[in-house]
């Protein structure tokens, strides 16, 4: 199965800058709505769910929410959500290679080792840890190392849908608490929403101080893979000999 799926390491041709900057520009704006996401929530919880997920799929939101929502809505859209640029950026790693993988080793000193640890498993458990998290840095690997996309996806959007249905199993277990915590929040909306504002934008914030907010990370990775020279070879690069 994984010689199936992953292919022999290439290097694919650098994107024009417009449709590179299409890729970053659709993943900068999901990572804006996801902010939103977080600051809103507690208005959007109870009257409008299915725009809250639309706006951010974290798991805790999916709680809350799953039992408001038809299941022919909940897994397709929430499914959408999760996955809409899971391509993009495993086209990062394809289009980049070793560029953008040696960007999130430096970005991460500490997840560096289990990075290139992963890295040089890849061909053999990469379907396992995609069907596992299809995180960004996962799609970083699976785009640099050649794994399919078409594969990509279907491995990624099984996981997805797994993780899903036990979303919806823990709010059906928990079905009465959750319902006593949305009561809480509608009886006390405005101060919860202006708490979740004050959170949020403190800390972006503290975030961008450090240079460490997801939309920093964005921004750094774009201006690496653009201006390092195309034979510039990260700390992964001996993975790809």
């Amino acid at each position: 199965m994984p010689s199936v799926m992953v292919g022999a390491r290439r290097s694919w041709t650098p994107p024009t800058r417009r449709r590179r900057n299409a890729v970053f520009t659709i993943i900068g704006a999901t990572i804006v709505l996801g902010w939103i996401g977080d600051a809103l929530w507690a208005s959007l919880v109870d009257t409008h769910p299915l725009a809250l997920i639309l706006l951010n799929a974290k798991p805790r939101y999916l709680v809350l929410t799953v039992n408001d929502l038809d299941p022919w809505v909940y897994y397709p859209v929430a499914t959408f959500r999760l996955l809409i640029t899971k391509p993009l950026v495993w086209l990062v790693g394809a289009w980049y290679g070793d560029r953008a993988v040696g960007w999130a080793e430096r970005r991460s000193a500490h997840g560096a080792s289990v990075l290139r640890w992963v890295e040089r498993h890849f061909g053999r458990f990469g379907w396992l840890v995609i069907a596992i998290t299809s995180n960004n840095l996962v799609c970083l690997l699976a785009g640099s190392a050649g794994f399919s996309l078409a594969w990509f996806m279907v491995l990624a959007i099984a996981g997805t849908l797994v993780r899903l249905w036990i979303f919806s199993v823990v709010g059906d277990v928990f079905s009465d608490l959750i319902s006593e915590i949305i009561i809480f929040v509608g009886d006390h909306r405005a101060a919860v929403v202006g708490l979740s504002v004050a959170v949020v934008l403190g800390g972006l914030w503290w975030q961008h101080r450090s240079g460490r907010s997801s939309l920093d990370d964005l921004i750094d990775l774009e201006h690496t893979v653009e201006q390092e020279p195309d034979g510039a070879q990260g700390p992964g690069s001996q993975s790809s000999k």
